[in-house]
């Protein structure tokens, strides 16, 4: 559990197995069919994505006191999967991942690029400078490449994605860090030729938060980021235009937390175009609000609802997927309950306008945390891992139709 967690559970005297109405037109139950499609064992990092109706599932693992990347995809919608391929089999690593500072992965076409921070011992909490390895064949075959980085510091706290034309990645450092508190600065590197060369790293913003994961998605026009800013810590959605110009939108979820510690809570965003709509989850810590909401925007990140609660009060990391068929979300969020950190999820058949009750994934009684939510051609894969305390994690699957 980490620090917010405690603070949240020992401080707040909260009612914490109760479901919370979301709004005052709730949908029915969650009535969606789950079934299991994935289960891996010693999983500490993971993201996913689904690009060209293939699942790419990017996992990190130690095995006997060794760190290593794993790739592996599934063609119809996570029913099957591709052998795991050991992407960095052969060379040492050391890195330094966990979940909510996962290794990350990018796709276009057959190009496929991996990135992760790694050790460097001295360096406080042993942080050290990012490193990438790049697949030109939809992930059989993989090698080391240059790192998009300019600045030999500790990077971490990535967020990838890739359209047709290019490969853009944002992350924390510290090379501009300014004023008092736990702060980095958001920095920017973009990719034309599958992750070979990078441009100039850019700075998009001073002075962040120092280690909250970020969110980053290319929509029609621009690469969009949602990150935790600084005074007051609330989360901020910016983009970066074709002319690799960068412009702060809004504040997600404007709670004033004035916060100059870490709380490691990132946020989530997805575009619903059909209904020309923003969908996005954040967390915030402030004692009047404290837990995860969802909001809409309608204007392209510009101006959001007022944001609903989801789950009770000690809800903490979270994500979110829109249908691009007919609108329908899913959200998914860890909750400290009296078992334990548990994954709740629900949906919105109204883009965003009501939610059913929450709904509990994972299984009682064991730590599960930080799921990722992606949409499928079929309905939704929702992902975490869980384990025992201070034990190997374990990674599991679920399909929501």
């Amino acid at each position: 559990m980490n620090k917010f967690g405690q603070m949240a559970l020992l401080c707040l005297g909260l009612n914490m197995t109760a479901p919370v109405a979301l709004s005052e037109q709730a949908n029915d139950e969650f009535s969606a069919d789950v079934q299991p499609v994935f289960f891996a064992d010693n999983v500490s990092s993971l993201d996913v994505k689904y690009v060209d109706k293939t699942v790419h599932l990017l996992s990190s693992k130690k095995i006997d006191g060794n760190d290593s990347i794993w790739y592996q995809s599934s063609p119809d919608e996570g029913m099957t999967w591709s052998d795991a391929v050991n992407i960095t089999q052969g060379i040492s690593i050391q890195a330094r991942v966990r979940r909510g500072n996962d290794a990350r992965l990018a796709v276009q076409g057959t190009n496929i690029v991996a990135v992760w921070m790694t050790k460097r011992e001295g360096n406080r909490h042993n942080a050290g400078p990012m490193m990438a390895m790049a697949s030109h064949d939809s992930g059989q075959t993989w090698q080391q490449i240059d790192t998009p980085a300019d600045w030999d510091g500790p990077h971490g706290f990535f967020a990838m994605d890739a359209n047709a034309e290019e490969m853009s990645l944002v992350w924390l450092d510290s090379r501009t860090k300014i004023g008092d508190g736990a702060t980095q600065g958001l920095h920017f590197a973009k990719s034309l030729d599958g992750g070979m060369s990078w441009s100039a790293n850019q700075t998009l913003d001073e002075r962040s938060c120092a280690c909250c994961w970020n969110t980053a998605k290319y929509d029609d026009e621009a690469f969009y980021v949602l990150y935790r800013d600084k005074d007051p810590s609330d989360m901020t959605l910016g983009k970066v235009d074709a002319e690799q110009q960068w412009q702060a939108l809004s504040t997600v979820g404007e709670f004033d937390w004035d916060f100059q510690g870490c709380p490691h809570i990132g946020g989530s965003f997805a575009f619903d175009s059909q209904h020309e709509l923003i969908h996005s989850t954040v967390g915030t810590g402030h004692p009047k609000k404290t837990g995860t909401y969802y909001l809409r925007s309608h204007d392209k990140g510009k101006t959001w609802t007022l944001p609903h609660r989801l789950g009770g009060e000690t809800a903490v990391h979270s994500d979110l997927a829109v249908s691009s068929s007919d609108g329908t979300v899913i959200a998914a969020w860890d909750m400290i309950t009296e078992n334990g950190f548990q994954i709740m999820v629900a949906e919105s058949d109204n883009q965003g306008q009501s939610w059913s009750d929450q709904a509990l994934l994972s299984t009682s009684g064991i730590r599960a945390s930080h799921p990722r939510v992606v949409a499928i051609e079929n309905g939704f894969l929702v992902l975490w891992t869980e384990g025992r305390a201070n034990k190997p994690q374990s990674l599991r699957a679920v399909k929501i139709d």
